[in-house]
């Protein structure tokens, strides 16, 4: 009896404590997700993401319906619209609205082609005219000069370099290509050699020599192939097939200038089209949002170019 009620007050102390815990606290039943060693590492922990920043607003726009009547820009947003409600509308508001706005914008752009016709004409840098003649008396005059500035440019190749021509004894336009290049070097004086891609003449070359891996290290693919060559070390492929013999002084001369063995006046003399033409490095310069600053570099780098 004695027993018993120990038990029962044992038990009834017990229960104050049993009642202040989490009833799943101690039962490894209802956590067995966590495994045998429950103990939870503080890194596993998930943490909480940082605030997004925000980004900035962007700025706003000017309204375009807030433009002063009969600007461009005001033109440019409402014209579509008259027009829209002229068509879907056609009444007699609708449709003069629209024709209005329309005479508006012709005026606006007759007057701004009267004064620039008249800023070019007082204006020696954005008179075309200067640059490259317009005019039929004097056309002839400027395409006369620029031909004689190739035929110079060809003559002074003829000093420094001469001609690779490449040939197969079984090539079909390799003959003809052959009698363009003696023209070629008789009109100029340019130095020409014949190389045979298998070893064998042509009709019309008295002259060869067998390749011996020049086609190889300069990477031809067919025949006929002319190429420029300047020594010591210097060789531009200008032609591979056949070419007629403006063709082939063209590309003669765009090799030679294009890798600067011309001399400046005959480079200019040559090419008359780029007179008074900025350049890359021109335009990569005088930035400012001043229109009285960059106009004024411009026109001071145009004076250099006349």
């Amino acid at each position: 009896m004695l027993v018993k009620s120990l038990m029962v007050a044992a038990l009834a102390f017990s229960l104050p404590v049993m009642a202040q815990e989490d009833p799943a606290a101690g039962q490894f039943f209802s956590r067995k997700s966590e495994g045998w060693y429950w103990y939870i590492d503080p890194r596993d922990e998930v943490k909480p993401e940082p605030p997004k920043v925000q980004p900035p607003k962007a700025t706003e726009k000017a309204d375009p319906a807030k433009a002063a009547p009969f600007s461009v820009e005001w033109l440019r947003t409402n014209m579509p619209k008259l027009l829209d409600a002229a068509v879907n509308n056609p009444t007699k508001e609708n449709v003069e609205a629209y024709l209005y706005a329309q005479r508006v914008t012709m005026d606006k752009s007759q007057r701004y082609a009267e004064q620039a016709q008249r800023v070019v004409a007082a204006d020696p840098f954005l008179d075309e005219n200067n640059r490259v003649p317009i005019a039929s008396y004097t056309k002839p005059f400027f395409l006369r000069q620029a031909q004689e500035g190739k035929l110079d440019a060809l003559k002074h190749i003829a000093t420094v370099g001469g001609l690779w021509v490449f040939f197969d004894s079984k090539c079909h336009f390799c003959q003809p290509q052959v009698n363009t290049a003696n023209e070629l070097a008789k009109k100029y004086g340019l130095i020409t050699k014949f190389i045979s891609m298998d070893g064998k003449g042509l009709p019309n070359v008295r002259q060869f020599v067998r390749d011996s891996g020049q086609a190889k290290r300069l990477n031809l693919k067919i025949t006929p192939t002319t190429v420029l060559v300047v020594p010591p070390n210097n060789f531009f492929v200008v032609s591979q097939g056949i070419m007629a013999q403006d063709q082939l002084s063209d590309r003669i001369l765009l090799a030679a200038d294009s890798n600067a063995l011309l001399p400046k006046e005959l480079s200019a003399k040559m090419n008359s089209y780029d007179r008074g033409v900025l350049t890359n490095d021109d335009t990569q310069q005088g930035r400012s949002e001043d229109p009285k600053v960059w106009v004024k570099y411009l026109k001071d780098r145009l004076e250099s170019r006349y």
